[in-house]
């Protein structure tokens, strides 16, 4: 269960890496169709808004809709994102509140892990695309080995996380995926994957692909 302390101590520890947000909107950049001036953004598993306000950084003319079945998070992404092109609302991967085809690109940071199913919600995530559309999934790596796992946690710790927010990340692992299970899903629901960032052992993969 979140509340707002829990909420604040994730923000204010993953705040000290804003390079992670910076490098992910780049690759979002690159895969906004050449002709779309005012690019329509779905946000999926929004949070506490730190991709979004990164987003509303670099891409400014982007409408931006950011989703997350918390309220308590997306009241956080209000607060931090001073944006008439940023709007929050409640949602989830199988449940993203928009019209069919109106989505340019819908990015996912970290979220899959938590999808009740990763066949409907990539069947959402095609539904809201428009026909170039794309989809940027950022995702935790399966196949990370559980003793570098264990270093993470130390690091966490060295860096002054809170044992919440350890859990948070950690668990996390439980549930995820790997790359090509969830390559051989998102071809099955009609996506082509078009770049992907991946090492067997590293600790997340990146893939695009398109509708």
């Amino acid at each position: 269960m979140l509340d707002d302390q829990l909420i604040a101590r994730f923000e204010n520890y993953m705040q000290r890496f804003p390079k992670l947000y910076f490098s992910l909107t780049e690759i979002v950049k690159k895969f906004i169709p050449e002709s779309v001036v005012k690019p329509v953004i779905v946000d999926l598993g929004a949070g506490p808004g730190l991709l979004s306000f990164e987003m509303a950084k670099q891409i400014p003319d982007a409408m931006i809709l950011g989703v997350d079945p918390s309220k308590e998070m997306l009241n956080f992404a209000n607060k931090k994102i001073k944006s008439e092109n940023f709007k929050a609302v409640v949602g989830g991967s199988e449940k993203i509140p928009m019209e069919s085809g109106k989505a340019d690109i819908v990015v996912s940071r970290f979220t899959l892990a938590y999808w009740d199913s990763l066949e409907n919600g990539l069947r959402e995530i095609h539904r809201v695309l428009r026909s170039d559309g794309a989809l940027v999934l950022e995702a935790l790596n399966k196949d990370f080995p559980k003793w570098k796992l264990l270093t993470i946690k130390v690091q966490m710790h060295l860096r002054s996380a809170t044992k919440d927010v350890i859990r948070y990340h950690v668990d996390a692992y439980k549930t995820a995926y790997g790359f090509n299970e969830v390559s051989d899903f998102l071809t099955n629901t009609g996506f082509e994957i078009v770049y992907s960032e991946y090492k067997k052992k590293d600790w997340k993969f990146i893939i695009v692909a398109k509708k």
